[in-house]
């Protein structure tokens, strides 16, 4: 006889035969108790179920440490408070004489308190394993805290539910002597249906975390579970055939839940580990293909920094091997090019749980320097902190020599522009003098009309040419020499350009129409392109007498510097000179060199210039500032 049950156990359609036949013989043999001593039967199966109960809890509570699935750790927990309830019910059913004069009424509303606990721990426990496992928190451990946390929580709520039931007398009646269930226990059971139907449909979101078999045990325990439940609403008399079946029910949910949790889930644990060994390893290799096809470095390290996984890249770009990697630290690269308070920075950044980003001077093992881009970002552990760090390097030596060629060939170019600027600058002003002088005794000493003309021609030709040097002196320092901006006393500015020009220009009349103290931050090169456009304002006026005025208006978060005057106007030529509306050949002519310098003045500032006609004659220009 025990040579034929081991042939039919080692084969899977003989042990589901031997489990059909197992299940078929009790479920006959309940239904002979009961009809012989409903009582016993209720006994029975209530004991049953509790014992099963309090193992789960039991044995879920001694391998807490070990278990990492949030649903089956609720579950677990909830089982002890659920299988308790279940006892008070079992000695209160009419009959057992421990509860007397209660009637119907107490073991009804024991058994649906018991039922919102398990249906509620079920619903709760599908939602955390759910959230676990879209936020792929895949090594989730509960700590004593936690779980003391979760005990405390159902202690509460049953207490509270027993006091409403055996102190204060204010849970709703479940059953009447004559009318049976009360609305509120049918409603009870129903809701308490809806609430195993909704985890059920979470429970399936997260199947891949359960081992098949183990799944549809849980499934198949759930809808036996909402089966009972159902069959709990239709029963009139505590000891009818409807309750019978709800009980069958609630006895195969039970064992059920036994097969998943305790015996497949804990009693074969070599099997779960394996399994989740080799989930794990199957991501492992997921995530190696990832990093080695990356295009970049790779390095993991706990939190204090030793190194737990590096990919090809780091290994081709440093010459270390994993192996020789391996337990070491970040240090094994380090170049010495760094101060002892930049690592500490470093540090103090992703300890803080904040990703750090910069360039890093390293040594390969041969060592050779070389500079790398790196991305630090701490790894968080659910409820643990931080666990480690991952780094990303991308190689950049090449491209920071580039740069600092660039620099360099910059730097030499600057310097040979400022050289050659001294060189034709001294050159032209010292031509230039020569003829301006000759000119000059050439027409003193001209006896012909016609000559002194020319020699006129020539003085007058020469002096803009040692202006035009001037300017393209001060556009090169510009160019060459950029400054920042700072604050500036724009009044003040503006007073000492009206008072060196009037000096200069005693002929013209300047005036300057400003709002009181003015401060604002801009480029010192303001006061140049103020006094440039004034003074050109005065040389080509042909009036005896010019006149210039400048104002000064604040509009929408900028300030307008308008210098008016009363000339003949601005040429649409030198206007051109604006980048963008004429060739650069525009800036031969002197004036359309100042109206450049001004503009770029401007620009650098992000301000522009704007050009209007003055009535009845004349220009204004316009410098728009922003005013910070």
């Amino acid at each position: 006889m025990a040579r034929i049950l081991n042939r039919i156990g080692n084969n899977r359609w003989g042990k589901h035969a031997l489990l059909s036949c197992v299940v078929v013989v009790g479920i006959a043999f309940l239904y002979a108790v009961q009809l012989q001593n409903y009582l016993l039967f209720h006994s029975i199966v209530e004991v049953f179920s509790i014992v099963i109960a309090f193992a789960v809890f039991i044995v879920t509570w001694n391998a807490r440490t070990e278990i990492e699935n949030s649903f089956i750790v609720i579950v677990g927990i909830s089982y002890l408070f659920v299988g308790g309830l279940d006892l008070l019910h079992t000695i209160a059913y009419e009959g057992m004489g421990v509860f007397t004069g209660t009637g119907a009424d107490l073991p009804t509303q024991l058994w649906v308190s018991s039922r919102y606990i398990e249906s509620i721990s079920f619903l709760g426990a599908a939602t955390a394993g759910v959230v676990a496992t879209e936020r792929q928190i895949l090594d989730l451990e509960w700590n004593d805290r936690q779980l003391l946390a979760l005990l405390a929580s159902y202690s509460v709520v049953v207490a509270l539910a027993l006091s409403s039931i055996f102190l204060f007398d204010v849970f709703p009646q479940a059953y009447g002597a004559r009318s049976g269930l009360t609305d509120f226990k049918i409603f009870s059971e129903y809701l308490i249906i809806g609430l195993f139907a909704f985890g059920l449909v979470l429970l399936y979101r997260q199947r891949t975390t359960f081992n098949e078999y183990v799944f549809q045990l849980l499934v198949s325990s759930t809808l036996l579970t909402m089966g009972s439940e159902l069959a709990f609403t239709f029963y009139v008399d505590v000891y009818g055939f409807s309750n019978v079946v709800g009980h069958i029910f609630k006895v195969a949910s039970f064992y059920l839940i036994y097969l998943a949790v305790v015996k497949t889930g804990f009693t074969d644990p070599q099997k779960a580990i394996y399994r989740e060994l080799a989930q794990r390893e199957t991501q492992a290799r997921k995530f190696k293909q990832a990093a080695d096809y990356s295009g970049h470095a790779i390095l993991i390290t706990d939190r204090e920094g030793a190194i737990q996984y590096v990919n090809e890249a780091w290994e081709d770009m440093t010459g270390y091997s994993a192996a020789e990697a391996a337990g070491e630290t970040p240090r094994i690269l380090k170049s010495g090019e760094h101060e002892a308070a930049f690592y500490e920075e470093l540090w103090d950044t992703i300890l803080a749980g904040d990703v750090w980003e910069g360039n890093i001077i390293n040594e390969r093992k041969g060592g050779d320097h070389f500079v790398v881009h790196q991305t630090i970002a701490p790894i968080f552990r659910s409820n643990a902190g931080i666990q480690g760090f991952v780094a990303i390097h991308d190689e950049i030596t090449e491209q920071v020599e580039y740069e600092a060629q660039l620099e360099r060939d910059l730097r030499k170019t600057v310097q040979q522009l400022q050289v050659l600027s001294r060189v034709l600058r001294h050159n032209i002003r010292n031509e230039m003098t020569v003829i301006l002088g000759n000119a000059e005794m050439a027409r003193k000493k001209a006896s012909d009309g016609e000559l002194e003309d020319i020699a006129a021609t020539i003085e007058k030709s020469s002096e803009s040419l040692l202006t035009l040097s001037e300017k393209q002196r001060k556009i090169v320092q510009l160019l060459i020499e950029p400054t920042t901006e700072r604050p500036l006393d724009l009044t003040g500015m503006i007073d000492g350009v009206v008072e060196q020009l009037a000096e200069q220009y005693p002929r013209a009349e300047i005036a300057a129409d400003i709002p009181g103290e003015i401060q604002i931050t801009a480029l010192p090169e303001l006061e140049q392109a103020i006094e440039e456009l004034v003074e050109n304002a005065i040389i080509h006026n042909d009036r005896a007498n010019p006149r210039v005025t400048i104002r000064v208006q604040s509009r929408d978060r900028t300030l307008h510097i308008q210098i008016e005057d009363d000339g003949p106007g601005i040429p649409t030529a030198e206007k051109q000179v604006i980048p963008g509306q004429a060739e650069v050949d525009a800036l031969l002519h002197s004036t359309g060199m100042g109206l450049w310098l001004v503009n770029h003045i401007l620009t650098n500032m992000d301000g522009e210039i704007r050009f209007q006609d003055a009535e009845p004659r004349g220009s204004i220009i316009v410098l728009v500032v922003p005013q910070t």
